[in-house]
């Protein structure tokens, strides 16, 4: 996704053009770094991210296109929807990190593709909450943690040119399991 030409003046445009001001048409599918105009990775400035978030909300804010067409408005309402949904994946961590593995915020409905060691343990685990109530939870929160600090050394190694996503997926798949 990049900037294309104005709909009205043929300046680059993406959400608002910069030679006319028109809001352009939001495309189908909106990478959210590019909205927002940040590099894409996984640790990002969230102030940064904020600031850029309150100068594009308030250039395309509803209020701001009252007086214009139908037209107009509906494109400012489909833009308010769309840099809010871009905001919320890109401040939640885990919903960055899957779109930078997937291409989409959110994990598979079905289908998680696991370890069978994993899965074995997390049996074990729930064989042993039977004896010892609340074990599971904690077993969970602990391999959380550690899920965590994976997917943090992966994004890391990532940004530096130094790996690739591939672990990613799987890692995200036993975290949203023990989540």
């Amino acid at each position: 996704m990049s900037p294309t030409p104005c709909r009205v003046c043929n300046e680059p445009a993406l959400v608002v053009c910069v030679g006319c001001g028109a809001i352009q048409v939001p495309p189908p599918k909106v990478d959210p770094f590019v909205v927002f105009g940040v590099r894409r990775a996984y640790h990002v400035d969230k102030q940064d991210l904020e600031a850029r978030y309150r100068d594009l909300a308030r250039k395309i804010h509803p209020d701001r296109h009252g007086a214009k067409s139908a037209a107009e408005r509906m494109l400012a309402l489909n833009w308010t929807a769309t840099i809010n949904s871009c905001r919320k994946s890109l401040l939640n961590d885990t919903m960055r990190a899957w779109y930078l593995a997937t291409g989409s915020v959110n994990p598979p409905e079905r289908g998680l593709k696991l370890d069978p060691a994993f899965l074995a343990e997390v049996f074990e685990w729930r064989e042993e909450e039977e004896e010892q109530p609340g074990s599971f939870a904690l077993h969970a929160a602990a391999r959380a943690v550690e899920i965590r600090a994976e997917i943090e050394a992966i994004f890391t190694r990532w940004e530096a040119g130094e790996g690739d996503l591939t672990a990613m997926e799987d890692a995200l798949s036993r975290l949203k399991y023990v989540s």
